[in-house]
């Protein structure tokens, strides 16, 4: 972790939690807009120094300041527009829906508008969605992707920005009999979903628990591929501050437990604590108590969190290393090395492109030759680089270490 970086954890943890703002020279200013750009907390970074930008920049570049800031709350603005939009659509039609992450999160700030909204995710039950299609098509929107069976979510656009993803399940529920009992639980989100009515917008939010879960979930799935921003962070965060130790007990403890996720909801609650001001919790701090998680894991996930940037925007290489860190179908993190988790993916691979080969595996070799005739044919055609592979596998088993501590989907009764 840089200088930059530790003065925007200490400036956005102060804004959100009322700790003590740091104070900035000049030559901070620039570094800090660009990785809070490269984290999505811009409107976060802003909030907290803009007396301090004042105070330094000309009026120029403090105008530019502003200016992009408007860009993040017209976005908003936008994004809750079409919140209530969505809400008109879903109940005029009568079908049940529940809206997930970028809303429901942003209820949890002290200000709605300081988090970053992108699309709008919303889940319906799997026998309303061609009515539910069809509805936000009447809108004026169009498929862009994801109309096949096995897709999680139909992704719809609408000119000139507007992105609707309609999701049939929750992203990031693995596979087994962990899985199972994960999407047994989240089949209860829209039944027990609860209106808001926020700045004038109209919306069926997860409740507490489900929330949870879905954030949870979606961290844990985009973390153990290409990566998460400090958004995501702030997202839990917040959220696991408003509860008391006695309310998170009560509602997690058993069931994150039972899902193999009450370790990982210790550690984000830890990096709060440790790096954004975020109020104690000892349900989480007795992990730390216990020897469950060491100070180095937080360090070491902490620095891959900055390191990679909202969705692996500050290291693309990242996506590379995906196929050598987790089952990325499964959402799960092996305590094996990089290579043999390589060999895993490329058998998944071969078999998802070849249908005969996944229902005879002894044609597997003749699937590792396909696969690598199309490699050698993206290296010749220059659309895949060669180069960087080794630094590439070292920091992929840096990753895969990192989190294979964090035990993910892993109980003890497993």
């Amino acid at each position: 972790m840089n200088e930059t970086q530790s003065l925007l954890l200490r400036a956005i943890g102060a804004e959100l939690f009322g700790g003590r703002m740091p104070t900035v020279s000049i030559g901070d200013v620039k570094p800090l807009i660009e990785e809070s750009k490269a984290q999505t907390v811009y409107p976060l970074l802003f909030n907290a120094l803009n007396d301090q930008l004042k105070a330094l920049l000309t009026d120029r570049q403090y105008g530019a300041c502003s200016e992009l800031l408007f860009t993040y709350v017209i976005a908003g603005t936008q994004n809750f527009a079409e919140h209530d939009e969505l809400h008109g659509l879903m109940t005029e039609s009568g079908i049940p829906y529940v809206v997930l992450k970028g809303f429901a999160s942003a209820l949890y700030y002290p200000d709605p508008s300081l988090r970053s909204m992108g699309d709008v995710d919303f889940l319906v039950r799997e026998e309303d969605l061609d009515n539910a299609g069809k509805a936000v098509e009447q809108a004026g929107f169009v498929v862009d992707h994801g109309e096949e069976e096995e897709s999680k979510h139909v992704a719809y656009t609408r000119p000139p920005m507007s992105v609707w993803e309609m999701h049939r399940s929750v992203n990031g529920i693995p596979g087994g009999e962990v899985g199972e009992r994960i999407r047994a639980e989240l089949d209860r989100a829209i039944g027990t979903a609860v209106p808001v009515d926020r700045e004038g917008t109209v919306c069926m939010v997860p409740d507490k628990l489900h929330h949870g879960l879905i954030m949870l979930l979606h961290t844990a799935s985009h973390l153990t591929s290409e990566g998460v921003g400090l958004r995501h962070l702030c997202d839990w965060v917040v959220f696991a501050s408003s509860l008391s130790d006695a309310e998170i007990r009560e509602l997690f403890e058993k069931k994150l437990r039972d899902f193999g996720l009450w370790r990982f909801a210790q550690v984000l609650t830890l990096l709060g604590i440790r790096y954004l001001g975020a109020p104690k919790r000892v349900w989480a701090l007795e992990a730390i108590e216990k020897k469950s998680i060491e100070e180095d894991q937080l360090e070491g996930l902490m620095t891959d969190i900055l390191s990679g940037g909202n969705f692996g925007t500050k290291d693309m290489n990242r996506y590379r290393q995906i196929k050598y860190i987790s089952d990325r179908d499964a959402h799960t993190v092996s305590s094996g090395g990089v290579l043999s988790q390589g060999f895993r993916t490329l058998n998944s691979r071969v078999c998802a492109d070849f249908k005969t080969i996944d229902k005879h595996r002894i044609l597997l070799p003749v699937g590792y030759l396909a696969e690598g005739g199309r490699y050698l044919g993206l290296l010749i055609t220059g659309r895949r680089k060669s180069s960087g592979t080794r630094q590439m596998l070292k920091e992929a088993a840096e990753r895969k270490k990192i989190y294979a501590s964090m035990k993910l989907f892993r109980t003890d009764k497993l």
